[in-house]
């Protein structure tokens, strides 16, 4: 699984440079580099979706 983190400061990463407020996509196997980069306060972590309460259907 892909992990995304928005870029703090200017960024260059595999050949590609990201500017302050880019999100910044790595690919599987990279979830260590990007907590090293959120570490170093170079990034941080992209929002966990937030969770839907299930719907409730009315009774007739």
């Amino acid at each position: 699984m892909s992990c995304s983190v928005k870029a703090l400061v200017q960024l260059s990463l595999d050949g590609k440079t990201y500017q302050p407020g880019e999100w910044v996509t790595l690919p599987d196997g990279q979830q260590e580099r990007a907590r090293t980069l959120v570490a170093y306060g170079m990034a941080e972590e992209a929002p966990a979706a937030p969770v839907k309460a299930p719907r409730r259907r009315k009774g007739s």
